[in-house]
């Protein structure tokens, strides 16, 4: 029983301090916005955000079409393979993925896999079934594994570290090709529902600097929990045939490298027309409800897309509670409700129709602090417009939230799962 109080109290203080870290006043914005001008990308590299040469990139917009351009190209790796994932279990198609780099890795080709030990607490949706997390399997098969933070009883005593997590979601083939956003090698990624799994994209591109750069930032994460020691100049990463756009790498670890916040600091303030945010996991706290106020105030259009299907109840409710805050902040707010009922577990910014974000990092306080994330944010029209290309599809399957729903949602219970994912989404 004084366990479980300690736990309790802990948590109460975490969402105390993490709430008050998140705390930027509408002065401060005004100042930041002044300092960095109207440029997102000029403001990540006044930031430091790096920026490198890549081709144009190609977008994989659900768990079966990325499946299967992941297994051709794994089919196709003649040196090594790089996977950091966050969620990794046994289903049916997702261990013909593993089975996929069991075979490869026997034929001599270097395959190395990250992933998050959240795996092991994978349900399917909608059930308390847990699906067996891709670990041992893995292991039994010889293949080189690591798991990311591992869980143990004395974390219990010290949340902050039980929430470290990696959400990042990233695979490298022989330093050529780098594929990075939203979709796990799990059951919603892959299978739920079979048509499709997740409504999610994956955005794949050649990139020399980038590539370099995420495999010196995998070797790192690889060696500080592995005994088994990897250098980053064992990976070869050939030059770039044709520079056709250029991309910004933001690769977050908070304390040590906090990027996320510079992310969203640079798209919404520098935002001028209109800005498109879709966002599944959306847990608003006052300084990220300020920096939307902040873009809508300034005549920017903002719309945000969230979801139905969440297929676990706290992810949905804690969502539903933060759609009255987005609306009051200006924002017209869609709700996705797809035929097949899948997650629209997308995210994906594009600003002015100019600057596009893939990757990991929900509008939430999680991938400001505590969760490793990556995004790619590339500079170019013809991007954008793809991406835009594919928002007009998902509108199709969208109704407008008003405000008179928005504050149906405003429950206790609601605002109680609000709260709990601050720290837990």
């Amino acid at each position: 029983m004084r366990r479980l109080s300690r736990i309790i109290g802990t948590i109460a203080v975490l969402i105390f301090l993490v709430t008050s870290l998140s705390c930027t006043s509408a002065k401060a914005l005004q100042k930041r916005q002044e300092a960095h001008g109207t440029s997102p990308t000029a403001w990540l590299e006044e930031s430091g955000i790096p920026s490198y040469d890549s081709s144009a990139p190609r977008l994989y917009h659900n768990g079966v079409a990325w499946n299967e351009r992941s297994r051709q190209l794994i089919d196709e790796a003649k040196e090594y393979i790089v996977v950091s994932i966050f969620l990794g279990n046994l289903y049916e198609v997702s261990t013909e993925v593993w089975d996929a780099l069991i075979a490869k890795m026997q034929s001599g080709v270097r395959v190395y896999c990250l992933i998050d030990s959240s795996s092991y607490f994978q349900t399917i949706p909608q059930s308390p079934i847990i699906i067996p997390a891709a670990f041992n399997y893995l292991r039994d098969a010889g293949m080189e594994v690591v798991e990311y933070n591992p869980f143990s009883l004395n974390q219990l005593a010290f949340i902050p570290t039980l929430l470290d997590r990696d959400h990042r979601k990233y695979w490298i083939f022989d330093g050529k090709h780098i594929a990075l956003g939203g979709i796990n090698v799990n059951y919603a990624s892959l299978a739920f529902p079979p048509e499709t799994g997740n409504i999610d994209t994956m955005v794949e591109f050649e990139s020399p600097g980038a590539i370099a750069q995420m495999i010196d930032s995998f070797v790192k994460t690889w060696n500080r929990y592995s005994p088994t020691r990897l250098d980053p100049a064992s990976f070869a990463v050939p030059d770039l045939d044709k520079a056709e756009t250029t991309v910004w790498m933001i690769d977050h670890s908070w304390p040590v490298s906090p990027q996320t916040t510079t992310l969203f600091d640079a798209i919404t303030l520098s935002s001028q027309e209109e800005l498109w945010m879709v966002e599944g996991y959306t847990y608003l706290t006052s300084a990220l409800k300020r920096r939307i106020a902040n873009a809508t105030e300034r005549g920017v259009k903002v719309n945000v897309m969230l979801s139905e299907n969440a297929g676990k109840d706290n992810y949905q409710r804690a969502a539903y509670w933060s759609a009255l805050d987005l609306i009051d902040a200006g924002a017209t707010v869609y709700m996705y409700d797809n035929p097949d009922k899948a997650f629209l577990h997308l995210k994906l910014i594009v600003s002015d129709r100019r600057y596009t974000v893939f990757g990991s990092p929900n509008y939430n306080l999680r991938s400001q602090t505590t969760s490793r994330e990556l995004a790619a944010v590339f500079d170019d029209e013809q991007t954008a417009s793809l991406s835009l290309a594919h928002i007009d599809e998902l509108v199709t399957h969208c109704r407008l939230v008003t405000r008179e729903e928005a504050l149906t949602w405003r429950t206790f219970t609601n605002y109680l799962y609000h709260l709990l994912m601050q720290v837990y989404g």
